[in-house]
């Protein structure tokens, strides 16, 4: 079984702001890009975790299709809820690109224009650094991740002291169950793929459900190669 994974990794984001003419309303408003670094690929993260090409490489690849047809995946939150689905009226952020750049995942996001994500947009002005960071459901085995499924990224704090945000507890809002959340992963929950491909609670999902989604996923992405 899989569980929930969060992974601050985006560094040095560079955030570009500019004064663009809406032309519905016909007032200037500003927009706010956010490009760089978005995960590293095959080297130890702050979190202590590896990601190897081949899971960016097959996952960054399958991410073109959320991006292409502008499902809700592409939506980022401000920090990371305790779920696998996002919430479209809690997003501040939209990806734009994600692409393979040397040993990185880079990308392109915009802060949208709507009440949650004026403050986010306050705080940029003041000088506070934010970052982004990937929730996935995936295994870890001795530190390299393992069956890693990308949901979408998220905008986080940037902090100095890392791990102060990667542990703690989180209320889930289906049932008011508190998990546990240690290193960036959600303890106490695990999840499965169904057959459509769809990512679910392992209590929605037999055993063979789960081992057919894999083995056709591994064949097909040996096909692509």
């Amino acid at each position: 079984m899989s569980n929930l994974i969060f992974e601050i990794d985006g560094q040095d984001l560079n955030i570009e702001s500019a004064e663009v003419l809406n032309e519905a309303t016909g007032q200037k408003e500003k927009t706010y890009k956010l490009k760089g670094i978005f995960s590293t690929i095959g080297e130890r993260n702050r979190n202590g975790r590896v990601y190897p090409r081949e899971i960016w490489e097959r996952e960054v690849k399958a991410y073109q299709t959320e991006l292409e047809s502008g499902s809700i995946n592409t939506l980022m939150e401000f920090e990371h809820p305790p779920r696998t689905e996002v919430d479209m009226m809690q997003a501040v952020a939209k990806m734009n690109k994600l692409f393979i750049k040397g040993n990185f995942v880079m990308g392109e996001a915009v802060i949208l224009n709507n009440e949650k994500s004026k403050q986010l947009k306050c705080l940029i002005d003041n000088g506070v650094k934010i970052s982004v960071s990937s929730r996935g459901v995936g295994t870890v085995e001795d530190g390299v991740v393992k069956d890693f499924k990308l949901i979408t990224y998220d905008i986080v704090p940037n902090p100095s002291d890392f791990n102060a945000t990667m542990n703690g507890i989180c209320e889930s809002k289906e049932n008011g169950t508190v998990y546990q959340l240690n290193e960036g992963i959600l303890q106490g929950k695990t999840f499965g793929i169904d057959k459509s491909g769809n990512i679910v609670p392992s209590s929605n999902v037999s055993d063979t459900e789960i081992k057919t989604a894999l083995k056709d996923a591994i064949c097909n992405f040996i096909k692509e190669l």
